[in-house]
């Protein structure tokens, strides 16, 4: 059974290195250029949308001054030659300014028409730019818009252009393809920045972490596979430091464990020679209680006793290390099983040392009823009895009271009480609570019986005035 677990530690310890594909560093780096990039089409709309802006704000301006050269003819009017000249250089096909208390001035290319996209700067808000700008780059080909805003050189005035939006349009794509550039640089930068962080922070403390446990798991009792303790403080630091603590706790368990399975199965295998021996013991005995030598009978009882004794000892050491069996559950009448067990305890008592008079006071009450095992639960009142009696009490006291759903039974003696040394290893196996010739497995064996019913059982109270023990069983109603 112990066959899986004795491979050596170099043998069991998964290497560092994973596979990157999978790894979760290159998913947090995946995660980090997606949010980056994320946020970028954010910033990326009002920047394209304040782009097109100030485009179109910079074409009006440029037509702005190239209206106002008509101020210095005569009649208001050009050469077809110079107005061309003067919209080629304002870069726009037409342009109308409109200026309180003065006439209207225009020079136009192209004459504005009624299907022709209309702007107007003034108008538009956040979300109407934004939403411009991604139909405008959205479009094939030439395209005439009119748009309208105010200049910076004639806040009253009202100017109206017509331009071809393919340049605009070729230049919001260079704009656009610079800002994924840039986008892409600070995501890769940022991304690197936060995968190296992550790795040394994060991802390689918990790939340490999960090969300390799978090597734990694969062999938990193989010392060796300890690292040194991080000295961090913060989360991870705490996990690691918890979790070694938790593996040297276990280890130690379990080397416990592994020792009481070695040690029942070799008491399996002396137990019956053992009876054999200590029967034949026993018949011996009897004989010599049967001598004629006064002193041969008055040294009987004591050799009676003693193997007597040992036969209990081999008893309660098979009885621990057997699996226990499934209590047969039925409502029985407590204060009657409790009389029971006091007769055996003051019977076996009489035998043992028949000038001490001990007491057994049953104030369970008639009609008490509880679900459980009547032999089972037969044992836990022996075993809780004679320790209390082995302990040097003389009077013990059974108790029991509703509680909810189950019933707390109190079994208190007047004897020395534990050592404060005993009692917080109490229930563990092989532990004797101040007494000698034991063998520290009555409690054990209580609270497994206990615990096989869904209850559970503890050390009360302790004293130099007694001890009670109290532990809980279903109603018989529940």
């Amino acid at each position: 059974m112990t066959a899986d677990i004795t491979v050596p530690a170099e043998t069991v310890r998964p290497a560092r290195g994973r596979n990157p594909a999978f790894g979760l560093s290159w998913r947090i780096l995946a995660l980090v250029v997606t949010a980056v990039m994320t946020a970028e089409v954010f910033i990326f709309l009002p920047s394209i949308a304040r782009f097109r802006e100030v485009y179109l704000e910079q074409l009006i301006e440029s037509g702005t001054l190239a209206a106002l050269a008509l101020d210095a003819t005569p009649d208001n009017m050009v050469t077809e030659e110079v107005k061309r000249s003067l919209l080629n250089h304002a870069r726009v096909d037409a342009v109308v300014l409109v200026e309180p208390n003065k006439p209207k001035r225009a020079l136009m290319n192209i004459e504005p028409r009624a299907d022709m996209p209309n702007f107007n700067l003034m108008d538009r808000g956040a979300l109407g730019l934004i939403w411009d700008a991604l139909s405008s780059m959205a479009q094939d080909g030439s395209r005439y818009i009119r748009v309208g805003g105010e200049s910076m050189r004639l806040p009253k005035a009202m100017v109206w252009i017509v331009v071809d939006e393919l340049p605009m349009r070729i230049a919001m794509y260079a704009y656009a393809g610079r800002i994924l550039i840039l986008s892409v640089i600070i995501s890769v930068f940022t991304a690197v920045f936060l995968y190296l962080a992550l790795r040394w922070l994060v991802i390689r403390p918990l790939q340490d972490l999960s090969s300390d446990m799978t090597a734990f798991r694969r062999a938990p009792e193989e010392a060796g596979t300890e690292r040194a303790p991080t000295q961090r403080s913060d989360e991870i630091g705490v996990v690691d430091r918890e979790f070694q603590n938790l593996q040297r706790e276990l280890r130690a368990s379990l080397r416990q464990k592994s020792r009481l399975a070695e040690v029942g199965a070799a008491t399996n295998k002396i137990n019956h020679d053992l009876r054999n021996m200590l029967s034949t013991a026993r018949l011996l005995s009897d004989r010599l209680a049967r001598s004629d030598d006064e002193r041969t009978r008055a040294l009987a009882p004591t050799i009676l006793n003693t193997i007597d004794r040992a036969a209990r000892l081999a008893s309660d050491a098979i009885e621990y290390v057997r699996d226990r069996p499934a209590p047969r559950l039925t409502t029985l009448d407590l204060a009657d099983l409790v009389d029971e067990a006091g007769i055996a305890l003051q019977e076996q008592g009489e035998d043992s040392t028949p000038n001490i008079v001990r007491a057994w006071l049953n104030e369970v009450g008639e009609g008490c009823t509880a679900r459980a095992d009547r032999d089972l639960l037969y044992r836990v009142f022996v075993n809780l009895g004679r320790n209390a009696f082995e302990a040097g009490a003389t009077t013990v006291i059974v108790r029991s009271r509703a509680n909810g759903a189950y019933l707390l039974v109190d079994v208190a003696d007047n004897g020395p009480g534990v050592p404060q040394a005993v009692a917080t290893q109490l229930f563990r196996p092989f532990t004797i609570g101040g007494r000698a010739g034991g063998a520290g497995l009555g409690l054990a064996i209580a609270r497994d019986l206990v615990r096989n019913h869904g209850g559970d059982i503890a050390l009360a109270e302790t004293g130099p005035s007694g001890t009670t023990f109290r532990f809980t069983l279903p109603l018989g109603d529940a």
